[in-house]
């Protein structure tokens, strides 16, 4: 049991405080060594690279720790566990989708720092309240992280309901089963909960969230939800970046069509090779938790860039014992701000995406889904 990296998760100080640094960079120098030990694939990158452990002795040093794209992890098998496991991938198709696996003490840590961060940004409520999925239904077949914490996350508040956009079938004779749009029935859902006195919660990708109310609007379909009723956005635009709009006008179309402010609009940003979440805070900036640290990389040299400059996401954590997920670097473009240009209180910096590097051949958490959702 590393106690540093219970200490960490624990922490009832997410932003901010110096002792999380400590900890960060104890936990993250003992997974690296960890991981040397055990995966002759991450030890021949680090003698590769000329990486040691031992370099790790501020949070500067982090820059060394061997850089590690997600598609690797999503083309090659180097997965290390043995024994039980909670397993997951990152949704992806056509051989591009990586698989890991978490024990149930990880299990353990990350739902402590879900806690945590719900505490501190106020999404837990005792009122039941009806929840409405712009996602997949789950299923034993479906291991996509994404499916899995859409749904952990309607534990913030107690669920009267929980209505899916996309609905699964069950197979027939042994063969798989499928998903069905079902848009008749979430706009109905819709309708009947903005006449009750529930709250309702909206959670799905911003994407899907835009399309749906976007046809509300053009249909003149207008539901006033109850009061504290909130919209729970995570996952980007992917698959769908030529039809992204700026925050400010999807928050004024949430307020047309709903009738939900802007100040209960909740983002959350992740990714499956990076099991850290990230919550908006008020003013709808990502600061950086306690169990993560972020560099932006330049995209020719990868050398590590100040803050206010574009570049790479790369993305540190030391929590994983399956797969070497210390120091990842995804494909979206981000600029690291400091704290003091928020001005929300928040005592940690923040990272704001740009957009995404579109690479070719990658299909992501929304890949299936959006061939639902074109053309509604």
């Amino acid at each position: 049991m590393d106690l540093d990296l219970l200490k960490l998760f624990g922490t009832l100080r997410p932003y901010g405080s110096r002792t999380n640094d400590r900890l960060f960079l104890r936990s993250i120098r003992r997974r690296a060594a960890y991981f040397i030990k055990h995966s002759p694939e991450y030890r021949a990158i680090c003698e590769d690279a000329g990486f040691h452990p031992a370099v790790l002795k501020n949070m500067k040093s982090l820059e060394q720790i061997p850089v590690i794209p997600t598609l690797y992890f999503k083309r090659n098998k180097i997965g290390i566990r043995r024994g039980p496991a909670v397993e997951v991938t990152s949704s992806g198709t056509g051989g591009t989708a990586s698989r890991l696996s978490y024990s149930v003490w990880e299990i353990c840590l990350l739902a402590a720092m879900a806690v945590n961060l719900g505490r501190i940004h106020g999404l837990f409520s005792r009122r039941p309240v009806h929840y409405i999925m712009l996602g997949y239904q789950p299923s034993k077949e479906n291991k996509a992280v994404i499916s899995k914490t859409a749904w952990l996350s309607t534990l913030y508040a107690p669920a009267i309901s929980r209505r899916y956009a996309l609905e699964y079938r069950k197979g027939v004779r042994g063969e798989s089963g499928t998903y069905t749009l079902n848009l008749p029935g979430i706009l109905e859902n819709l309708a009947r909960c903005a006449e009750g006195t529930h709250p309702v919660r909206l959670v799905g990708f911003p994407s899907y969230t835009y399309f749906l109310l976007k046809k509300m609007k053009q249909e003149n379909i207008i539901c006033r939800l109850p009061g504290d009723s909130r919209v729970m956005l995570g996952g980007g635009w992917k698959q769908f970046e030529k039809e992204e709009i700026p925050k400010e006008e999807l928050y004024t179309l949430i307020w047309e069509v709903l009738g939900i402010n802007k100040t209960r609009v909740h983002e959350f940003f992740g990714a499956a090779e990076h099991p850290v979440l990230y919550c908006s805070c008020k003013n709808h900036h990502f600061h950086i938790p306690a169990y993560a640290r972020v560099l932006i990389r330049d995209t020719e040299t990868l050398e590590a860039l100040p803050k206010g400059r574009a570049g790479l996401v790369n993305l540190l954590t030391p929590i994983g014992s399956d797969l070497p997920l210390m120091s990842v670097m995804t494909d979206d473009i981000g600029v690291l701000h400091d704290k003091k240009e928020c001005g929300c209180g928040i005592k940690s910096d923040y990272l704001e995406i740009l957009g995404r590097t579109g690479a070719k051949g990658i299909r992501t958490c929304a890949a299936g889904a959006a061939d639902y959702w074109q053309g509604i």
